[in-house]
């Protein structure tokens, strides 16, 4: 057996695959301090089953993983697989080379492998025992391990020379073996306890057995009086079931002749739906016909209000008129008064004018004299005629405008007359009208109160067809029920 390479890849230093290569002689690897030599012994002790972070060099083992450097990013396995030439098949495999591997996650997860097949940690720890390999065999001497040798307990020392001499095997197989049979020597003990525990139980259990045997012998006498009973119990229900048919035969014939019934009756249905329709419709129509009716009703009250209240108005304005026109005619008879008397004035004035006339013209020889007070008396004279003028074209305006309107007043009373009177034409065929629609409303009421009274009394005979029709479905479903148990009892 030789070892020929070891793959190392995220091993501490190692972070990309290094595969290093043992030929025949001595292989050295030299470097100086720092540079991983005693990672490559580090690797080969833990492929070959190492759990001691300590003696790795490590706090914990997942301190052996590449933990990254400036230039280079940490990685998440490590993985180192040892090569073994094995032509004179020493190691215990039908191979000629054996290759075990070992894989740790970041995550804390180990994986084994021998010539790439998962196996257990113990498996490798068996083929390497007695085999001079191993993680404590002196085939591997690291730093100090001589001087701890040389400084050890005799026991420890015996322990060595056990596994140079090829004996720990064995021994490791005695105390095993010594292990199962204390294991086995605890069993059988507990063996006699349990057997001495069921000897105070064994008594009762046959109490118990022949009462288990007597309730069976009950049971099977139970079955027997049970399947007589159920025999009974089907003639029983054969009989109901016979009678159960015969009504519901005699059911069948009156749900048929139910069945027609209602057939009229949803028929005679659908005609009063159909006559309720078209009396709605009718409805309706006379609903706004008398709406609208109604509506030119109020139309008309307010008009006729209106004409009321046009008509007091009138009859205001009439007596406030004929007073006006009795105060005009007062006013005219006081104008007349006044104008004749201004007339009679005038006459007078006239004649005075006549007689100053002949005075002037008497007193034209004394007008040299008097020139300057007979000026004055001319003046006086011709203001008082202008004057009198005046008062008597307005009498006359006065006259002719109490004239005018006098006329139109009565041209306005004639013509509210005549308005009045045919409004109230109109309102009186109104209220005919209306009259009239009202009573077609009424009929139409009562010919629809006559059909919904029908509608309901066959509405109600229908209800009372269908709550027969559902309990002859009740009758039908519980003869089904009944024969079906039947059937379950027969085939049991």
């Amino acid at each position: 057996m030789q070892l020929k390479k070891i793959d190392i890849s995220g091993f501490k230093s190692f972070a990309t695959k290094t595969t290093i290569e043992f030929n025949e002689g001595v292989t050295a690897v030299v470097g100086p301090n720092g540079s991983g030599k005693s990672n490559i012994i580090e690797a080969i002790r833990w492929v070959m089953g190492e759990q001691s972070a300590k003696s790795l060099r490590g706090g914990k083992m997942n301190d052996i993983i590449f933990a990254g450097s400036d230039s280079r990013k940490p990685v998440n396995i490590a993985e180192v697989t040892l090569v073994l030439e094995n032509e004179d098949h020493f190691l215990p495999l039908d191979f000629s080379e054996v290759s075990i591997t070992r894989r740790l996650h970041r995550s804390g997860d180990s994986e084994y492998y021998i010539n790439k097949k998962p196996c257990r940690l113990k498996d490798i720890v068996d083929l390497f025992m007695d085999s001079g390999l191993g993680k404590e065999s002196f085939s591997i001497i690291s730093q100090g391990k001589v001087e701890s040798v040389f400084n050890s307990k005799p026991e420890d020392r015996r322990a060595i020379f056990e596994e140079a001499a090829g004996v720990l095997k064995y021994k490791t197989k005695k105390k095993k073996a010594e292990q199962k049979l204390l294991e086995t020597k605890d069993n059988l003990n507990r063996v006699q306890d349990i057997l001495y525990e069921l000897e105070s139980q064994v008594e009762p259990l046959k109490i118990q057995s022949t009462m288990a045997k007597d309730y069976l012998q009950q049971k099977e006498q139970l079955k027997d009086v049970e399947i007589s009973l159920t025999a009974v119990e089907i003639q029983q229900y054969q009989q109901e079931l016979a009678e159960k048919s015969n009504q519901k035969a005699a059911y069948d014939m009156q749900l048929a002749e139910m069945k027609q019934q209602s057939d009229k009756l949803e028929a005679d249905l659908l005609n009063l739906r159909k006559a309720k329709r078209t009396f709605s419709e009718k409805s309706d129509s006379y609903q706004e016909q008398l709406m609208e009716a109604v509506q030119k009703m109020e139309q008309l009250e307010g008009k006729k209000n209106v004409l009321k209240e046009r008509d007091k108005h009138t009859q205001e304005n009439k007596e406030k008129a004929l007073q006006s026109k009795q105060q005009l005619q007062h006013q005219i008879e006081h104008t007349t008064n006044q104008l004749e008397e201004t007339i009679k004035n005038k006459t007078a004035k006239e004649k005075e004018k006549k007689e100053l006339d002949k005075a002037l013209k008497s007193i034209k020889k004394e007008r040299e004299l008097l020139s300057g007070n007979q000026k004055q008396m001319e003046d006086h004279l011709r203001d008082e005629y202008i004057e009198w003028m005046q008062q008597e074209t307005s009498l006359k305006n006065e006259q002719t405008f109490l004239k005018k309107s006098a006329s139109q007043f009565e041209l306005r009373n004639a013509k509210s007359m005549t308005s009045k009177q045919s409004l109230a034409d109109e309102v009186k065929e109104l209220t005919e009208t209306s009259a009239v629609q009202t009573t077609q409303l009424k009929q139409v009421q009562q010919e629809i109160a006559e059909k919904l009274l029908q509608f309901q009394e066959k509405q109600a005979l229908l209800q009372t067809i269908k709550k027969i029709a559902n309990q002859k479905k009740v009758n039908s479903m519980m003869l089904c029920v009944l024969s079906n148990k039947l059937k379950l009892k027969e085939t049991a």
